[in-house]
């Protein structure tokens, strides 16, 4: 096959958007579950299928966040048609990723699978992270997707991730002595930093994003803030569409001071109205610090790293 990798432009987002939405098999509407026609959904619920990709409107939102912030989408093209998607954050932080560039999704259009696409993207991320003199390459994979990515060379285990649930309910809402100032507006404030929850994910892709707005109409409760005491930057918002339960992000440096940390932020939580804290952090801090309170254990993930230091 010959196939082009470049950089996206705002002209490809209606060929990203059907990449995608290609993996829907069944469109159906949120408050009844009928089945529908992809025009028949607004965008609420296209969003509901699998984030901004999934309608023209809020990709070209994304794709222009990225572009605007030097980072990098890349497609695959064959036949003059865009047939995958690969996103690309580039950033430096503390621990063992380093300078990293991170991929954030990939995606094949269904119709193209096991035909070397993903290879394709991902030997041009790989590319573009030599270029950037990024000391690793990471990923999230799905457990489907890990196969695939260690057969890429990206095979070092990183982090085993724990996501656990946090009854709030039985936390003793605590009113922290902590000043609590604005979240950080600059990376800058947060590399040197170790990003806890989630885990995951890169610390610098996980801020970026964070930043981004889309405007949906879906009421979001959130909270940001920055502890100077205890040098620690965090984000409590709701999951989507449920007013409950909220998921937990969280900087702060490793140590002794995690357990006032996790105190200052759970009690900020329930504080708020919420019952349900997701957190996902390194096995070695729920060992220490989680697993004392009420929680439940909700599965398991991994972080995979390639070294391009001596590539």
């Amino acid at each position: 096959m010959n196939i082009e990798v470049r950089k996206a432009k705002l002209d490809d987002v209606e060929g990203i958007v059907n990449v995608y939405c290609s993996s829907v098999r069944k469109w159906y509407k949120i408050a009844d579950g009928k089945e529908v026609e992809y025009k028949d959904l607004n965008i609420i619920e296209r969003w509901s299928f699998g984030g901004p990709w999934m309608s023209i409107e809020t990709c070209a939102i994304h794709l222009n966040y990225m572009l605007m912030n030097h980072q990098y989408p890349l497609i695959a093209v064959f036949n003059n048609n865009i047939v995958g998607e690969l996103e690309l954050f580039i950033g430096e932080e503390k621990g063992v990723l380093g300078k990293t560039a991170f991929i954030d999704v990939l995606e094949v259009h269904r119709n193209y699978r096991q035909r070397g696409l993903g290879k394709a993207l991902v030997n041009k991320a790989i590319e573009i992270a030599k270029k950037q003199g990024c000391d690793t390459i990471s990923v999230w994979p799905t457990k489907e997707a890990t196969g695939f990515y260690v057969k890429c060379g990206i095979s070092e285990v990183a982090y085993r991730v724990a996501n656990v649930e946090i009854n709030l309910e039985n936390i003793e809402l605590k009113h922290s002595s902590f000043e609590i100032l604005s979240f950080p507006r600059k990376y800058m404030a947060l590399k040197s930093l170790e990003l806890i929850s989630p885990r995951m994910l890169s610390s610098f892709s996980t801020w970026l994003k964070s930043t981004w707005k889309y405007a949906l109409g879906v009421e979001t409760i959130s909270y940001k803030g920055y502890i100077p005491m205890l040098k620690a930057a965090f984000i409590i918002e709701n999951l989507w569409m449920k007013k409950d339960m909220a998921k937990l992000t969280l900087w702060t440096l490793y140590g002794k001071e995690i357990s006032s940390v996790l105190n200052v932020v759970f009690s900020i939580a329930k504080n708020i109205g919420f019952k349900k804290l997701h957190v996902s952090v390194g096995y070695d801090t729920y060992s220490r610090y989680l697993r004392k309170h009420s929680h439940k254990l909700l599965g398991n993930e991994i972080l995979l790293l390639e070294s391009l230091s001596s590539a």
